[in-house]
């Protein structure tokens, strides 16, 4: 998903959003730890969470910032979303069909189910809430932008991992939200 800035061409199979990434910058007094480890039993995910990494692109003479999923068994944190356990969108991206295809089954998930993400020793416990899977790879840059607008920031405490569908020609994006479980805080 993008961001505006100035330089390269876009691949559809990375996220732009609309604004430079750098680490949460509504860090509290206490930081707390970074997320370490994302935990999906019912589709079998057990994978490390690293850090997402991003690059400018130019679409239509705008400058956008896109980031990147990890090039392994990993999923990545994007630096500019929330620490788990605080209020904001805590925000993961993974491949779904190369380089590990660490969320290769996260189309299966469903609302109601579970999504375990440490951060260090600190176990959050998560429940779908939203499931969702929109156009992007041939859609207009105002589609991908409000696409984007699940990567921004928010008042209340989630977590959304987000890939690409489907796994023969990643023309759209799976997104995923979810809140902290109550059942299980």
């Amino acid at each position: 998903l993008f961001i505006p800035t100035q330089d390269t061409a876009a691949s559809s199979d990375d996220f732009l959003v609309e604004v430079e990434p750098t680490l949460a910058s509504t860090q509290p007094a206490v930081r707390p730890a970074v997320p370490t480890r994302i935990v999906i039993p019912i589709i079998g995910l057990d994978a490390p969470v690293t850090l997402a990494a991003s690059q400018k692109v130019s679409i239509a003479g705008k400058v956008y910032y896109q980031w990147l999923s990890p090039d392994k068994y990993a999923s990545g944190w994007h630096t500019s979303s929330a620490y788990p356990g605080t209020p904001g969108n805590t925000v993961l991206n993974g491949h779904h069909n190369v380089f590990g295809k660490v969320f290769e089954h996260l189309v299966d998930l469903n609302i109601g189910e579970t999504i375990d993400l440490y951060a260090g020793d600190t176990l959050f416990h998560y429940i779908v809430v939203n499931k969702m899977i929109v156009p992007e790879r041939d859609a207009p840059i105002e589609q991908r932008l409000e696409n984007a607008r699940w990567l921004a920031r928010s008042d209340d405490e989630r977590l959304t991992l987000i890939t690409c569908w489907p796994a023969d020609n990643n023309t759209h994006r799976l997104i995923i939200v979810a809140i902290p479980d109550p059942a299980r805080q």
